[in-house]
C-alpha cells in the first residue's frame, strides 16, 4: 500500500517527493548505522514520506527517546500518524520550520530524505541552516541523495562531510554524514 501511495504522491508533485519508490531496507540500514541509538534521545527525520526509515528508527529508539518527523505532504502525514507510537510526533510543516518546532531543544541526530537537488536553492540553504542550528554539538546530520552534487553544499554548513554509498536502492543512493567538529 505505501508504495502505491508513494507513486501517486510522486506523480502529483515529483519535486516534493523526489523518487518513485520508498527507500530500500538497505538504504535505511546504511543511514541508521550512522546514529548512536544508545545515547540519542531526540531524533528528527526530515521528509519521511511513507515511513520506512521512521519505522526502523522507532524499533531502535531508546524507550525514553523522541522522534519528530517533519513532512509537508498531508497524505504522508496521515500514514505516519497511523504508526501509533507514543514516542513519535508528526509535524505537518516545512523542514525550514525545524528551529521553531524544536524550540530550545537540540537533536542528537537529524536524518533527511529530502530531494535537495530539486528543491529551490534558497529553501535548501534555509533547511541546512535550520538543521545546523537544531543539531546538538555532538550530533550527526545524515542525508541521502542520488548524486554526489550535494557535498560542496553540505561543506558550507558542516565542518566534516563523509560520503557512503549503497547500490541496493532504486536508484542507488549516496549517504552523506555531516558533523560540526571543533578541535
Amino acid at each position: 500500500m505505501s508504495a502505491s501511495v508513494f507513486l501517486k504522491q510522486f506523480s502529483k508533485n515529483w519535486r516534493e517527493v523526489g523518487s518513485v519508490v520508498p527507500s530500500s531496507p538497505f538504504l535505511v540500514r546504511k543511514m541508521l548505522s550512522k546514529v548512536d541509538f544508545d545515547s540519542a534521545r531526540l531524533i528528527v527525520e526530515l521528509g519521511p514520506g511513507t515511513g520506512p526509515l521512521t519505522k526502523e528508527i522507532l524499533k531502535r529508539l531508546h524507550p525514553e527517546g523522541w522522534l519528530i518527523v517533519i513532512e509537508s505532504n498531508e497524505a504522508f502525514c496521515s500514514m505516519l500518524r497511523d504508526i501509533g507510537d507514543p514516542r513519535l510526533r508528526v509535524e505537518y510543516a516545512s523542514a525550514e520550520d525545524l528551529p521553531r518546532i524544536l524550540g530550545d531543544k537540540k537533536a542528537n541526530a537529524i536524518l533527511s530524505g529530502l530531494p535537495l537537488a530539486v528543491i529551490d536553492r534558497k529553501a535548501v540553504r534555509n533547511i541546512l541552516e535550520s538543521a545546523k542550528k537544531s543539531l546538538d554539538p555532538d550530533g550527526v546530520f545524515v542525508q541521502f541523495q542520488y548524486s554526489l552534487a550535494s557535498k560542496k553544499l553540505l561543506k558550507n554548513f558542516f565542518t566534516d562531510v563523509v560520503i557512503d554509498f549503497t547500490p541496493a536502492n532504486v536508484p542507488p543512493a549516496f549517504v552523506y554524514v555531516a558533523r560540526n567538529i571543533f578541535l
